[in-house]
């Protein structure tokens, strides 16, 4: 009867031992396949050195990385007056890189066509806070054209090429700006410029010589 005991209970802890060996072998077994399935997913040996696409145009650029594997995607524009339209400004990641294959590379190139900018309303500032606003907008070349008014250095509107702008219209960006603004005078309607004051004789307004500044009382 004890013989028998034990020979059941040997039989049964070798079958809970064997299963543990049959888990842990199922682990590690999981564990390198899931590595050999990543470094084929990351594709760890296939690196590609990112090529010089600065000053390109985008599609010479697009048919170099194609040819490598890669492409390109415009993430931004610039506009410069000196500078060529459709070529590449910037590029990331930087040449010389290493990237896998798929990658996009993104670009920055020089706009066709000027970017569109809202000039804000600027009535009623002073000349010093409208020029530096615009400037801070990028609208460096600023001339004046003076009004004739009560008060002086106040702006009473902005033109782009003779036409007043509306508070928020757009022009193209660093356009030259016209600021209209007063200059503290006010002109004469009847362009009277020289006031002729007659001093009173001293001898009772009366002209010791009649041919010389004589007065007709009758007038009055």
């Amino acid at each position: 009867m004890t013989t028998k005991k034990q020979t059941e209970k040997t039989i049964f802890g070798n079958h809970i031992l064997k299963n543990l060996l049959i888990i842990i072998g199922c682990g590690i077994l999981i564990i390198v396949l899931a590595l050999l399935l990543l470094g084929l997913y990351t594709r760890h040996s296939q690196n590609v050195v990112v090529p010089t696409l600065e000053g390109l145009q985008v599609n010479e650029a697009s048919t170099i990385l194609h040819g490598k594997g890669l492409e390109a995607q415009i993430v931004d524009s610039v506009y410069r007056r000196d500078a060529v339209p459709g070529a590449i400004l910037d590029q990331t990641p930087k040449a010389g890189n290493k990237v896998k294959e798929g990658r996009s590379i993104y670009i920055t190139i020089y706009s066709r066509t000027p970017q569109q900018v809202s000039v804000p309303g600027l009535v009623d500032y002073s000349t010093r806070q409208a020029s530096a606003l615009l400037n801070s907008l990028g609208f460096t070349q600023l001339s004046m054209e003076e009004v004739p008014a009560e008060y002086s250095g106040l702006v009473v509107a902005v033109k782009y090429r003779g036409k007043t702008l509306t508070p928020d219209e757009k022009v193209p960006a660093g356009s030259p700006l016209t600021l209209v603004i007063t200059s503290g005078t006010i002109a004469d309607s009847l362009n009277v410029d020289d006031e002729y004051i007659v001093a009173p004789e001293k001898n009772g307004g009366r002209n010791s010589d009649p041919q010389e500044g004589a007065i007709d009382n009758s007038f009055f």
